[in-house]
């Protein structure tokens, strides 16, 4: 029988059926743990925009107990209403690179997530205009909901096309605890009626928040899929973010891992980005014990999709200065990047040997495992036989 979902019965369930804990309430507070901010080119200080948003009343600065983000700390963010774009498409390929334009992303937040990565792009992507510190965390829950119904009524929707929860603009499950943005939407994409193509509603997550999916009914599972962007914890420790004394933001590798087979559990398809792909010295040893971490663990990822140090403009690295975040601990240098389709990469050469690398140690412990690279260029693809479309974002 299929379910018909109405807004009065999401918020409901908002209030009485998801699991939440008994945690002090979400407060106004000073910021925590800010880093040393730098100025603008006229000399204002780096947070000036997004401080006068809060002072004009656009946005409500925050505090989130750690307990609910499933921090060590609490964390910060902006909480205001999206009145447009709710959910956000662009074509990430060109000529050169291949990027499928079949999926969305639901914009529930803007800037970086707030975990901290110190090569995030959304730092250059926004400058001054979002605190990668501080994110700015939308929270008209039914307008989100309202947009994906449409989204999924659609005439033009074909089976191929899936929706990001913010896997390109937030992180899917940090905030879950605060906006149930995931369990709101399971309904939608499992009820036939709505969904008749059966698309497929997409997660992207660094946190092992999966203790929030117990609440989606086991028949709402289905169209669902949990994917996390991972790394050896000795790469992760290279370039995740970093609270002012040192400690990593993001929660330990293995935790993540451990979240990873609760989900799949659960019954969801899990999938894996290893993105980036960092390579100090010593490092396929540390990738082939963390893979061999995974087959022990029993998790099975559908998809492992792979991804080099890459990014757009050599600017990135003055933007997270400005911000105070603490540089990487790794670089390849910049003598080793070259502009090649979208990206500045590492040198294809390098990239080539770094993927066949990652394929054979996959392949050694997930013999079908179906591994595919992201937002690359044909000829990278076709020198590692990899010109599949075997795509996170995607079916």
């Amino acid at each position: 029988m299929a379910l018909t979902v109405k807004l009065e019965d999401i918020r409901v369930a908002e209030e009485t059926d998801f699991k939440k804990p008994s945690l002090p309430p979400i407060t106004n507070s000073e910021h925590l743990q800010r880093p040393s901010l730098g100025t603008t080119s006229a000399g204002k200080s780096i947070d000036w925009y997004v401080d006068s948003q809060v002072e004009e009343g656009n946005w409500v600065e925050q505090v989130i107990p750690a307990e609910i983000v499933g921090l060590s700390r609490p964390i910060t963010v902006f909480r205001a209403s999206r009145k447009t774009n709710l959910i956000s498409y662009a074509w990430h390929g060109d000529k050169n690179t291949f990027c499928p334009p079949m999926w969305w992303d639901l914009s529930i937040g803007s800037g970086a997530c707030g975990l901290g990565c110190r090569a995030c792009f959304l730092m250059l992507t926004h400058r001054i205009k979002r605190d990668p510190s501080r994110h700015l965390l939308y929270d008209n829950l039914d307008d989100f909901v309202h947009a994906s119904e449409k989204w999924l009524k659609d005439s033009s929707r074909r089976r191929p096309h899936t929706l990001g929860v913010g896997i390109d603009r937030s992180d899917s499950l940090l905030y879950e605890g605060v906006i149930p943005h995931v369990r709101s939407l399971a309904p939608l994409f499992a009820n036939p009626e709505i969904n008749s193509n059966q698309n497929k509603l997409i997660l992207l997550t660094k946190t092992a928040n999966t203790h929030y999916l117990e609440d989606i009914l086991p028949e709402h599972r289905g169209n669902v899929v949990v994917s996390f962007s991972l790394n050896p914890e000795s790469i992760a420790d290279l370039w995740e973010g970093k609270w002012p004394d040192g400690e990593r933001i993001t929660p330990p590798v293995i935790s993540r891992l451990e979240a990873a087979k609760y989900a799949q559990d659960l019954g969801f398809e899990v999938r894996v980005r290893v993105d980036p792909i960092l390579t100090p010295k010593g490092w396929e040893g540390e990738y082939k014990d963390f893979i061999y971490l995974v087959k022990s663990m029993g998790i099975d990822f559908k998809y492992w999709t792979l991804g080099t140090y890459r990014e757009k403009n050599k600017q990135l690295d003055a933007w997270r200065e400005r911000w105070g975040l603490s540089p990487m601990e790794w670089e390849p240098g910049e003598e080793s990047m070259d502009k090649d389709g979208t990206h500045r990469h590492l040198s294809e050469a390098m990239r080539i040997e770094i993927y066949q690398t990652m394929t054979e140690l996959i392949k050694e412990e997930f013999p079908t495992g179906r591994v595919s690279l992201c937002k690359e260029t044909h000829t990278v693809r076709k020198a590692v036989s990899l010109c599949n479309s075997d795509c996170n974002c995607l079916i």
